[in-house]
């Protein structure tokens, strides 16, 4: 039924359905907004909010399919703009709905350290990866890390680095309290940042370079936008992440071989292997062009 909506309707190709990209938008839309929602609205979920939470889900796939083909013409992936643009309107229909309440203890004061607690900030690095999903937990976090390295040894490095720059990053841009870089909340836009570099790029220390550098960039957009967001009540959710993942990997296009964008992504480390055959081809191809005007002038 899903793919009877995506395909005619969308005009989304089967191959790109079928690599579950139209759905994890979707995805990221039904496991953030509930994790989320008793934060910001300060109440347990309701059934209405389980209604705005599908009709976003579906709105997510649609707006994949307008913002692809405006990103495809410069071979920019649409990451999860659909997810931030869909949670962002049910969220804010939600509180013009008067689904908000007033918190219990508004007027209760906490002391907070003024200085980080370095175990925690450490822990925060991988409460990142949970973050991803909107969830604070260890065991979470773990499982996260361990399916993608599972799939790439290479990318949970690239992924957790990106959390690691992007967290210490975050005591230098962000004042105390400290407590969100110790809960992952600064970390996961630099995990998601690392990892779009060197997932859709051949890693090549160039590159590599460029995944560290954009979690470090990602950190100072997320510390510019947190208090507008705030400002009226909002996340950030991955809008850092998107914004400077697109400018770099513009760059990384433009400054290097195109052939390092990848085309079919799968995993870096095949992204690797089958650029350095492309290679080895390529030189092979040189050397028998050069050859044979020498044998034919013998």
């Amino acid at each position: 039924m899903l793919n009877i909506i995506q395909n005619p309707v969308m005009g989304i190709p089967n191959s790109i359905i079928e690599a579950g990209l139209t759905n994890f938008n979707a995805v990221l839309v039904g496991t953030v907004i509930p994790a989320l929602y008793p934060v910001f609205f300060h109440q347990p979920l309701s059934l209405p909010v389980w209604g705005y939470m599908i009709v976003s889900s579906v709105f997510s796939v649609c707006v994949l399919g307008g913002l692809g083909r405006i990103l495809d013409a410069h071979t920019l992936p649409a990451f999860t703009l659909p997810f931030n643009l869909v949670t962002f309107m049910a969220f804010v229909s939600m509180r013009e709905a008067g689904y908000e309440i007033e918190p219990l203890n508004v007027n209760q004061t906490h002391e907070y350290p003024v200085d980080p607690t370095w175990n925690q900030v450490w822990l925060g690095t991988l409460l990142s990866a949970g973050q991803v999903w909107g969830v604070e937990s260890v065991w979470c976090s773990t499982l996260v890390m361990v399916a993608v390295f599972i799939s790439s040894p290479l990318l949970t490095l690239l992924t957790y680095t990106g959390a690691t720059v992007a967290t210490f990053t975050a005591l230098v841009v962000s004042s105390a309290p400290y407590t969100l870089v110790e809960a992952g909340v600064w970390g996961y836009n630099g995990f998601l940042s690392a990892g779009a570099i060197t997932f859709f790029m051949v890693p090549t220390p160039r590159t590599l370079l460029l995944a560290v550098i954009n979690a470090f960039f990602t950190t100072f957009i997320h510390s510019s936008l947190s208090p507008i967001f705030a400002s009226v009540q909002l996340p950030v959710l991955t809008i850092p992440f998107c914004l400077s993942s697109l400018i770099f990997l513009s760059l990384a296009m433009s400054v290097g071989p195109a052939s390092l964008r990848v085309s079919s992504p799968s995993f870096p480390e095949r992204h690797l292997v089958l650029y350095a055959q492309k290679l080895s081809n390529e030189k092979k191809t040189q050397e028998i062009a050069t050859t044979v005007p020498e044998i034919s002038r013998l």
